[in-house]
């Protein structure tokens, strides 16, 4: 496959990705199906293909909260100097992400992208971090304005590197 045929393929399916994940139907197909293909198709391709097109994505591992076991999700990031902002927006009526809660009980994380990982502590961004990034996740994904104008919970972490 050449390199525009990917471009083209990554472009439109980033667009369907977007339409959908702007509807509740949309959410459960991302969480069911389109999380585990992405995880799967990011570590297989070690970042290079995306189901998003060009929105970065990371690969996010918590422990579990309750289980103690290690849970990978494909999560939306920005880039704040040498730290890793990630964003999740509940949209009202649906759970909050097993993610979200696994990292606020335990704020450690390993953060894989381009086939690069790097162990990071987690916090929560500050209301002037979270004013300066908001702006740039909404431009990487539409449907976090969406589900936050539409009553959605809103949580950003701040993703540092690890020392030791």
């Amino acid at each position: 496959m050449t390199g525009l045929m990917r471009t083209r393929i990554g472009r439109r399916a980033g667009d369907l990705a977007r339409r959908a994940g702007g509807s509740a139907l949309g959410v459960r197909l991302i969480r069911r199906i389109v999380s585990p293909l992405q995880r799967w198709l990011y570590r297989v391709s070690k970042g290079r293909l995306s189901l998003t097109g060009r929105a970065p994505v990371a690969l996010l591992t918590t422990i579990g909260r309750r289980t103690g076991r290690s849970r990978t999700v494909p999560v939306f990031y920005v880039r704040d100097g040498r730290r890793f902002a990630i964003c999740n927006v509940r949209p009202p009526g649906e759970r909050t992400n097993p993610w979200v809660l696994n990292l606020s009980a335990l704020p450690y994380a390993e953060v894989e992208t381009a086939g690069q990982r790097t162990r990071s502590s987690a916090r929560l961004a500050t209301d002037r971090e979270m004013d300066e990034l908001w702006p740039r996740f909404v431009e990487i994904w539409p449907a976090f304005e969406r589900f936050a104008g539409a009553g959605g919970e809103r949580t950003v972490f701040i993703l540092e590197k690890k020392e030791g």
